[in-house]
Order: structure tokens, then sequence, then C-alpha cells
């Protein structure tokens, strides 16, 4: 029986620690919309005044070295500790509903904060769209701004989350855990229960 109870107090003790930690996580300041570098900033109208919480950047980095530019500035701190992120492939398809409509897309990735914010980065890229492929390199369109070509065009969506969704959201994840594992134990008992009649 005490070490029932003990066990009990050490759950409840990791539980409480964990929720702490996640609080502390989710109220850190978040990080702003990075700037890409050794590219130019878009003052296209889409870029600006349409959308004025995105970015758009004329670049002749790569798919790769945009992603690492972004993903080491787009960072969360804990005093001198930078928190990982994750990174989520989606289809190009899905640029239209995640960044904005009628966007050109090679590649769409969100860098990911779980719980908090994230950034998702969109690539054009004409030279690689597999609709040109069957043309000439000379005749595949060009992307340019103020006269200067470009090979990519890269546009930048954060989105944010307000603190207390947030807190909300990770307050419930444990009574939300606790009930489903109360049911995984009625499921367990009474499985056992017809196994036993049998």
């Amino acid at each position: 029986m005490k070490k029932t109870v003990v066990i009990a107090n050490l759950v409840v003790l990791l539980v409480i620690i964990i929720f702490i930690i996640g609080v502390v996580y989710l109220v850190l300041p978040s990080p702003s919309l990075p700037d890409l570098a050794s590219s130019t900033l878009s003052d296209e109208a889409g870029d600006t005044w349409q959308h004025p919480d995105q970015k758009g950047y004329y670049s002749n980095l790569t798919r790769s070295q945009v992603l690492s530019d972004l993903q080491s500035k787009f960072v969360i701190k804990l005093g001198n500790i930078a928190l990982p992120s994750y990174r989520l492939n989606y289809r190009v398809e899905e640029a239209y509903e995640l960044v904005r409509d009628q966007l050109n897309s090679n590649y769409l990735e969100e860098i990911v904060y779980p719980f908090r914010e994230s950034l998702f980065v969109n690539g054009w890229e004409p030279k690689n769209a597999p609709r040109f492929a069957t043309l000439a390199k000379s005749d595949v369109p060009k992307i340019s701004l103020h006269g200067v070509v470009y090979d990519a065009k890269i546009t930048l969506r954060p989105a944010y989350s307000p603190v207390w969704a947030r807190l909300l959201i990770w307050s419930l994840v444990f009574p939300s855990g606790y009930l489903v594992y109360l049911s995984f134990l009625r499921t367990l008992s009474s499985s056992r229960m017809r196994g036993s009649i049998k």
C-alpha cells in the first residue's frame, strides 16, 4: 500500500514539474520574423501593404540554404540556450491555404515550435518547376525585381498564437490525458473480464 502511495506521489510530482516546464516554455518571448541572408527584400504590394504580416525575398540561395538560414534565426531562447525547432514538409498545392492565394510554389515547409508558433516558408524556383521541365532553359520564365534576375522568390508567413491560448491548451492537455488513461483502464478491465468469462 505504501509503495503504491509513493509511486502515485512521484507521478503527481513528475506531472507538476512537466507542467511548470511547459508553462515556462510557452511564455518565452516569440521570435521575430527573420530576414533572409544574401537576398533582396521585396517591395511589391503582395509582400507589403496587402499582406503586412508577411515578407517576400528575391534570392539566389538554394532550398537547403534558405531553410538552414531561417531555422537558425527563427529561434526561441531560454537564457543563452536556443530551443530546437523542427520542420514539416507540405504539398505545394497547400501554399494557397497556408500562405496566400495565387502563390507559385516549388516547396513549402514549416518551421515549428509545438504549442506556440511556426514560420511557413514558400519557395518558387521557375527553373526547377515541373511544369517548365519540357521547356528549353532559355524559355523558362525568369523572376526579377527592379530589373535584377533571381533564381527564387521566397515568401515567409509567420503563424503566432496568443499566450493565453497556449496556456489554455497546455492546461487542458493534462486532464484530457488523465481521462484517456482512465478510459484505457476501463477498456483493459472489461476485456480481461470478457476473457475470464470465456
